[in-house]
């Protein structure tokens, strides 16, 4: 009997550290980061809007399929209270030169405060998205389809 009670307490260890450890840490919290143009912006920026927050990196060839949808999808809704944010952790030229070719209208953030670390960002592309009160209502790890982004969003206002 006392085995059988170490062993699930020994499995139940492992599986909350495995949790703490491996990228279930906590995303809440507001961050402010500097934009390609020098401007800071904050997440508590966008209150009472959808939030679209990406991470994401321009050799990330899953972040460069999505990219496209993404900026149409966020010219399609910006008047209607939805933001997208990209959030990159390179550097200033790459970003300018990759916002330039690939037409992108919605902010892109420089991470150089380890936001994506703080987060648990162990995989890129990964998008939240915030409801209108800033809570986060869908996360997603992996490319995301033009049709998963405008039912997310349909579904927030």
């Amino acid at each position: 009997m006392k085995r059988n009670f170490l062993m699930t307490l020994t499995v139940f260890i492992i599986i909350i550290s495995f949790f703490i450890f491996t990228g279930c840490k906590s995303t809440s919290g507001d961050f402010t980061l500097m934009d390609l143009d020098g401007n800071e912006i904050s997440l508590s920026d966008f209150n009472g809007k959808v939030l679209i927050l990406n991470f994401w990196a321009t050799w990330c060839p899953p972040c460069r399929e999505e990219i496209p949808d993404f900026v149409e999808v966020y010219n399609e809704y910006e008047s209607e209270d939805v933001q997208f944010i990209g959030v990159s952790n390179e550097d200033i030229s790459t970003l300018r030169s990759f916002v330039e070719d690939y037409n992108i209208s919605y902010p892109i953030l420089i991470d150089d405060e380890n936001i994506m670390g703080k987060w648990g960002i162990s995989a890129i592309p990964t998008t939240f998205v915030f409801d209108k009160d800033g809570q986060i209502i869908s996360k997603s790890v992996g490319t995301m389809t033009r049709e998963q982004l405008v039912n997310i969003i349909e579904d927030a206002l």
